[in-house]
């Protein structure tokens, strides 16, 4: 004798598979919406990459802001006053 397999036409059958993914997502409560919600917010290490640009992003703001000792930059600044006091 074979055994037979549970089928929706049987008669009696009760569907106990839960919820949908998609309605389990739109739970914000449910586990899955809470562990998608964390594996977005989780923070994510730079490449190597990344981070040698970043490093050459900030050292570039910082440079127009120190002076550059040159005498042809020297005789400008010097200029500049005399003008301005003028």
């Amino acid at each position: 004798m074979t055994r037979l397999k549970k089928s929706r036409k049987a008669k009696g059958f009760i569907d106990d598979s839960g919820p949908s993914r998609s309605e389990r997502l739109a739970d914000p409560e449910s586990y899955d919406s809470r562990r998608r919600k964390a594996q977005a917010e989780k923070k994510k290490n730079k490449s190597v990459y990344q981070k040698q640009r970043d490093a050459e992003k900030s050292q570039h703001t910082s440079a127009p802001e120190q002076k550059r000792k040159t005498r042809l930059s020297d005789k400008i600044r010097k200029l500049n006053q005399e003008k301005q006091g003028s």
